[in-house]
C-alpha cells in the first residue's frame, strides 16, 4: 500500500470520531514532530526581532481565525498612529495568518497552535483573540491576565456583559490529576460540573461557560467583540463575534489595554 493510500485509510478510519478522538489520534503519532517544532520556533521568534528588525516591539498580537487579509499591517499602524506611537520607532506586529478549524486537524491547524504555543513560551505574545469556543480553550489552562488587575473595577462595570468571565474552579480542575485521569481514561465524576463541561467541549467542541453567579471565583480574562470600527475597516472578523485578551506573561501589558480599547471602539 502507497503512503497516500495509507494516509487516506487513516483519514477514512477517523472521519466519524469526535475532536476529542481526533485530537488524541494526531497527538499519539505526531507529538515528537510538534515538541521539535514548538522548541525551534521558540529560538526563532525569541531571535527574530534582533535579526530582521532593529525597532522595538510595540505590540505582538495574534488574531485566530480572523479571516487573513492584507490588511494585517494596517490595523497595527493605524493603532500605533490611534495613540501617537512613531511607527519608524516601534513596531506593532498583527498575526492574522492563524487559523484553527477543530474540525479538521490539519497542517495549518497544527503549525498555528505550535506558533501560539511558541510566542507564549518565548514570552512574546500580548494579544490573543479567537471565536469564543477557542478562547475559552485556552482561558481554562490559565493563559490570559485577570483583566481587574490592568482595569478598574468601573470600567469592567462599565463594559457589561462584553466582559467575558472564567471560573478560576474550572482552571483548577484542568490543571488537576483528576482531569489528567480523564483524558487517560475518559471517565470522569458526573457529578462535578467543571468535569462535565470539559467533557462535553472535548466531545463536541463547543463550550458551555457557566453563568456569573454560578462561578466559584469569577475571574474577567477576555473582552467580547462584536462591533469594531477598526477590524470593520481591515476586513477582519466580518459579521463574527470575537474574544480579546491579554496573554498572562505578557511583557507590554500597557500597550496591550491600548489596543483592546482600540479594537472595541465601536
Amino acid at each position: 500500500m502507497s503512503i497516500r493510500d495509507e494516509v487516506k485509510q487513516q483519514q477514512d478510519k477517523m472521519k466519524d470520531k469526535d475532536f476529542k478522538e481526533k485530537w488524541d489520534y494526531f497527538w499519539e503519532y505526531h507529538k515528537f514532530h510538534v515538541l521539535t517544532v514548538v522548541v525551534a520556533l521558540i529560538f526563532i521568534i525569541s531571535g527574530v526581532k534582533n535579526i530582521i528588525t532593529e525597532k522595538n516591539t510595540y505590540l505582538n498580537a495574534i488574531l485566530v481565525n480572523s479571516t487573513p487579509t492584507s490588511f494585517e499591517d494596517t490595523i497595527g499602524d493605524d493603532f500605533m498612529e490611534s495613540i501617537g506611537v512613531d511607527p519608524n520607532e516601534y513596531a506593532c506586529v498583527v498575526d492574522t495568518t492563524a487559523g484553527i478549524d477543530k474540525d479538521n486537524i490539519d497542517e495549518m491547524t497544527v503549525a498555528s497552535s505550535q506558533k501560539i504555543m511558541a510566542h507564549i513560551a518565548a514570552k512574546e505574545l500580548d494579544i490573543f483573540s479567537a471565536d469564543f469556543n477557542y478562547f475559552f480553550q485556552y482561558a481554562g489552562q490559565d493563559v490570559f491576565l485577570d483583566l481587574s488587575t490592568v482595569y478598574s473595577e468601573k470600567e469592567l462595570e462599565d463594559m457589561g456583559d462584553k466582559v467575558l468571565y472564567m471560573d478560576r474552579g474550572y482552571m483548577e480542575y484542568i490543571a488537576s490529576d483528576e482531569y489528567q485521569d480523564y483524558l487517560s481514561s475518559g471517565e470522569y465524576d458526573k457529578n462535578n460540573k467543571y468535569a462535565v463541561i470539559s467533557a462535553a467541549a472535548d466531545k463536541t467542541g463547543n463550550y458551555t461557560n457557566l453563568p456569573k453567579e454560578e462561578m466559584k471565583n469569577p475571574i474577567p480574562v477576555g473582552i467580547i467583540i462584536t462591533n469594531s470600527k477598526a477590524y470593520e475597516k481591515t476586513g477582519l472578523y466580518p459579521g463574527k463575534t470575537s474574544v480579546i485578551g491579554i496573554i498572562g506573561n505578557s511583557q507590554r501589558t500597557d500597550a496591550a489595554v491600548k489596543f483592546i480599547d482600540y479594537v472595541r471602539t465601536e
